[in-house]
């Protein structure tokens, strides 16, 4: 089922949706990083100066397809600016490293000094001046609160890093599960982190809902048996989110009717 934000008659977009109303989900899990704290555009940054330090630029879209949200993205990362699948790269004074080609690009280190210095970028830029929450997260995360829906972080990033913003922003208390993904033995797009937050909620996915902002986590929840809406940011907006049972360009659109219909009996996910 796909939902596509309208523009209402008093301008805020509204989620245009027709069919039966249903019931609510019993649990809604969601995503970390993009989702609830908007920490990718530091990410990004860290990851174009990284590129830009090396004299190549790094197209937002091409970071949002092959990195954003992927458990291997940071190798495919090294991989582009050392030349390796350079398609599409070009440096600033003149054209890349032609793809497949294997060779490094001229004064690119090796994969642990440029992790390190991506490491070191994201300590100084990864930072509370530079993540915020996500617009709407309080509001929908008390509505569903006030409605007895249960709640879990499923992250393919440390717990260690996630209960650091939920704390942070005084939202810990609000989730009855929080998930890492170093506590489950593989990340997303394996199912790994979803399943563990439905065992520890105790629900079932034919009743829960996901809320994603990634492709590699659109195909988690879907491989956990979940039903999806993903909200991309202002950096995925460019990505197929078809795989999705819902696209809205923000949290606002999660709406209880929204949910209500999403929800439906009938409203049957397909399994991949």
């Amino acid at each position: 089922m796909r939902v596509d934000p309208q523009p209402g008659p008093d301008g805020p977009p509204q989620a245009a949706m027709s069919g039966a109303r249903g019931t609510l989900p019993e649990a809604v899990l969601f995503d970390h990083d993009g989702v609830l704290v908007d920490s990718v555009g530091p990410d990004f940054e860290a990851c174009l100066r990284l590129f830009r330090e090396h004299g190549v630029e790094l197209p937002v879209e091409r970071w949002a397809r092959e990195v954003c949200g992927n458990t291997d993205g940071y190798s495919a990362l090294f991989g582009l600016l050392s030349g390796s699948v350079a398609d599409g790269v070009r440096t600033a004074s003149g054209p890349a490293v032609p793809p497949g080609s294997g060779s490094r690009a001229p004064g690119v280190a090796d994969t642990a000094t440029l992790r390190a210095r991506l490491e070191g970028l994201w300590q100084e830029l990864l930072v509370p001046a530079n993540v915020s929450l996500m617009p709407g997260v309080r509001e929908l995360l008390a509505r569903l609160r006030g409605h007895g829906v249960r709640l879990a972080v499923a992250s393919s990033a440390d717990r260690r890093w996630v209960t650091r913003w939920l704390t942070h922003y005084d939202l810990a208390d609000l989730f009855d599960a929080v998930v890492g993904g170093d506590e489950v033995a593989r990340k997303k797009p394996a199912p790994d982190v979803y399943l563990e937050a439905l065992s520890r909620l105790g629900a079932s996915p034919g009743r829960a809902l996901a809320v994603e902002d990634s492709l590699t986590g659109v195909a988690a929840a879907r491989a956990a048996g979940l039903r999806v809406v993903a909200v991309p940011t202002r950096y995925t907006r460019s990505l197929d989110y078809g795989a999705a049972d819902a696209t809205v360009s923000g949290l606002s659109l999660l709406t209880d009717d929204f949910l209500h219909r999403i929800c439906r009996e009938d409203a049957h996910v397909p399994q991949p």
